[in-house]
């Protein structure tokens, strides 16, 4: 290519170097210029250009740039179509950009007029986010280079966008007797949030005492409601391959593969495997939504990325976090929620025969406050953050009605009660005005669910991305209970199922969806259902 200044009559077919203001308008730089161009610019008294004239071996930019960038292996990532000599590499899913980085060097070396540049290794990219981009400067590039730039980009793959798949998570945590409840929950809270933006699930919390065969036990739990990857976070920081955490996983039949990490902050990690599921050993700092070691630990995994040795090790270049904000998160996966988002109706399930408690409904007990149970359950409820309040009834009816007398509820009747559980949901469902975009269901012989619990669900229900499409629930020593916050997304199939079990038979089908919340007051899981558990409401007041 030859570039300078010529006659304003000898530069037809050539390029603008420099944009040109004229009376119409600008001509912008890299214009070929044709008769009509020479025509306008001697008419505003301009005598010579500085130009770029091509020669036989020179290829245009945007042809340069489309050959090169058609090279390149296709992993995760879209082509834009060249313009002025550049093609942006666009990210199709979530996912990291895995990079050969001494070739993409090397291909930078092969000519100046040739540029590739890419974010930094293992960088955690959205759907949509710019990747790398291919740049011919300036207006070709002789074909001798891109003959040498075609041939290494061939050599192998110099960029891929690793895409992260979606797992299952069990969060374990550890106590010791002073344990604050408060830090349990911040953290549970934090790794929610951290898993949603990966788009996974926490869909078991546990908290045991910081031994090993409660840790043990406890992943087996886990395991049994479908967890597929476990983090384990401890009272105390992981100092040892025989401590607590490494231990546990010993005693599952797992398999430790590293202890420490070259990242600061995450030090003090984990990295072990169990039956080919993951289990990582949460670093303290991972107890904040700061970037951390756990961060880089749960991308890599979910990209399919081994962690042996090697990859574990690389790590450390880039991996001082305390003083440089090194790979943040893409804006797009920064969620602002508010609790005003989200409009949860609260339902409680009032309906059923009462059979096994004998003659009584076990509804109108009188308790030692002077209340029923049922009123007891629904002001339980109305002290809570819910929108709105539903009954369904159908047993008793009238009275049931009249023993809420003066408190804000609505009545959803259920005249097909008698066939069990599922046919409340489904009427309450059908009934459940437009507006709501989740519904928390209780059921009305579990008098010791408490507002605290109800505002805890929909707490964690609201920092959900998506809750409209989630079920929060809470999780006592592992095992699910109630009450249930449903996403509208399950509305329809709420109002399908048959029987007495309720939701319950839709849970198996979406294990992915459920959001689980750690609650430690085992109490709250009991139910009123034969004459001998009265002696329980004596606790009441």
């Amino acid at each position: 290519m030859k570039f300078g200044e010529k006659p304003i009559s000898k530069c037809i077919g050539d390029l603008l170097v420099h944009s040109v203001k004229l009376p119409d308008g600008k001509l912008p730089k890299g214009t070929s210029l044709s008769k009509a161009h020479i025509q306008k610019l001697r008419s505003v008294g301009i005598t010579s250009l500085l130009v770029a004239s091509l020669e036989e071996e020179d290829v245009d930019e945007n042809l340069a740039a489309k050959l090169l960038s058609n090279a390149f292996k296709k992993i995760g990532f879209q082509l834009s179509v060249p313009a002025t000599g550049r093609v942006n590499f666009i990210a199709e899913k979530l996912s990291i950009a895995r990079l050969d980085v001494e070739k993409i060097k090397r291909l930078n070396e092969i000519d100046e007029a040739i540029t590739f540049a890419t974010v930094l290794p293992d960088q955690l990219l959205v759907k949509g986010q710019m990747v790398a981009t291919l740049k011919i400067i300036p207006y070709a590039v002789s074909r001798n280079s891109i003959d040498k730039a075609l041939k290494l980009i061939a050599s192998g793959v110099l960029l891929s966008c690793q895409n992260l798949i979606s797992l299952n998570f069990s969060l374990i945590q550890t106590k010791f007797e002073d344990t604050k409840s408060s830090i349990l929950i911040a953290t549970e809270n934090v790794t929610r949030a951290r898993l949603a933006q990966l788009e996974c699930s926490l869909v078991d919390c546990q908290i045991v005492d910081h031994t090993s065969m409660d840790v043990s036990k406890a992943m087996i739990r886990a395991r049994e409601q479908g967890a597929q990857a476990f983090l384990l976070c401890g009272a105390s920081a992981i100092a040892d391959r025989l401590d607590v955490l490494p231990d546990a996983l010993r005693l599952v039949g797992g398999e430790i593969i590293h202890i420490g990490l070259p990242v600061d902050p995450g030090n003090l990690s984990m990295v072990g495997e169990w039956d080919g599921m993951i289990v990582l050993g949460m670093p303290g700092c991972a107890r904040s939504s700061k970037l951390n070691g756990l961060d880089w630990l749960l991308q890599k995994t979910l990209a399919g990325v081994k962690l042996d040795k090697s990859e574990l090790s690389g790590m450390a270049v880039g991996g001082l976090l305390a003083d440089i904000a090194s790979r943040p998160l893409p804006r797009k996966l920064i969620h602002k929620n508010s609790s005003t988002e989200n409009k949860i109706a609260g339902i409680i399930l009032a309906a059923g025969s009462s059979t096994r408690m004998g003659v009584e409904n076990k509804l109108l007990l009188p308790l030692n406050n002077g209340m029923t149970m049922i009123s007891w359950i629904v002001k339980t409820f109305l002290n809570s953050k819910i929108n709105n309040l539903f009954v369904v009834t159908g047993f008793q009816e009238k009275q049931v009605r009249q023993a809420l007398t003066g408190l804000n509820v609505k009545f959803i009747h259920n005249p097909n009660y008698k066939t069990g559980q599922a046919s409340s949901v489904t009427a309450a469902i059908e009934n459940l005005p437009e507006q709501f975009d989740s519904a928390l269901i209780g059921l009305a012989d579990m008098p010791f669910v408490t507002a605290e619990l109800i505002d805890r669900l929909i707490e964690s229900h609201n920092l959900l991305p998506k809750p409209e499409t989630r079920i929060t629930l809470p999780l006592i020593n592992g095992e699910r209970s109630n009450p249930v916050i449903w996403g509208k997304a399950f509305f329809d199939e709420l109002q399908n199922i048959s029987g007495d079990q309720g939701g319950r038979q839709i849970l198996s089908a979406y294990l992915s969806a459920i959001n689980g919340v750690s609650w430690e007051k085992m109490q709250i899981a009991e139910d009123i259902d034969i004459p001998e558990d009265r002696n329980k409401l004596s606790s009441i007041h």
